[in-house]
């Protein structure tokens, strides 16, 4: 009896010990789900085309941001000559104001134009007073004469520098048109476009500059023929004798 027990307990325990190690066994395998693979897979390839694109958004946004920002002073210094960078200036010009008021005339600024004026006004001999009188003893004619006279030498100075700084714009224009266009990005053709336009707006500012000496020109004739006028009404008024 008691061997029947002894040989029922073993049969248990070899048993029990079977399974367990069978559970072990079976435990330790790997088990392979095609399709979760496969959309693991899937997502894997998926995950990589965002990388992949992700990285070209990012060169391109670096390559827009470089287009439009930074310094492109290289490409747009060139154009900043083509205006008033070279040859005389109308801002260089006598104050025609000071002239109209008796003011002396200054050549200053004019260069080369301003000593040969000078030396076309001494060669023409001019007489320095109509009436002969010097100093406070001078008339309203000599002043006038005198205001006439640095009219002239300052008009004179100026279209002699004006025609000299033409010819060398010329060339500036030129030369700074034949750039445009050669910027290699976005940035550096708005700096070349807004260039054109400042130099643009300066010779504008010229053209106003010789329209103004035009109309000071003008000007001076009507104070003439006021003072000759003047001088002809006095010189016919009679006085009441007593």
């Amino acid at each position: 009896m008691r061997i029947r027990r002894r040989h029922a307990t073993l049969l248990i325990t070899s048993l029990t010990a079977s399974v367990l190690w069978t559970e072990a066994s079976f435990s330790q395998v790997p088990v392979i789900d095609g399709a979760n693979l496969q959309k693991s897979q899937e997502i894997a390839t998926t995950s990589n085309d965002i990388l992949t694109t992700s990285r070209d958004i990012l060169q391109n946004t670096q390559r827009t941001l470089q287009a439009i920002t930074g310094d492109r002073t290289s490409q747009s210094n060139p154009l900043r000559s083509m205006a008033l960078g070279s040859g005389f200036s109308m801002s260089q010009s006598p104050s025609l104001g000071e002239l109209l008021s008796g003011g002396p005339l200054s050549l200053q600024g004019m260069g080369t134009s301003g000593a040969q004026v000078t030396q076309m006004i001494n060669a023409l001999q001019l007489i320095q007073s109509l009436s002969g009188l010097q100093g406070a003893a001078r008339t309203g004619n000599d002043q006038g004469y005198q205001n006439a006279l640095n009219m002239a030498a300052a008009l004179t100075g100026m279209v002699g520098a004006t025609q000299g700084a033409i010819q060398g714009r010329s060339s500036a224009f030129t030369s700074g048109g034949q750039q445009i266009g050669a910027a290699p990005d976005l940035k550096g053709s708005i700096d070349q476009n807004t260039q054109v336009q400042i130099q643009t707006g300066q010779t504008i500012n010229e053209l106003t500059g010789v329209v103004n000496n035009a109309v000071a020109a003008t000007n001076q004739q009507n104070l003439e023929r006021l003072q000759l006028l003047s001088s002809t009404a006095r010189a016919m008024s009679v006085s009441p004798q007593r």
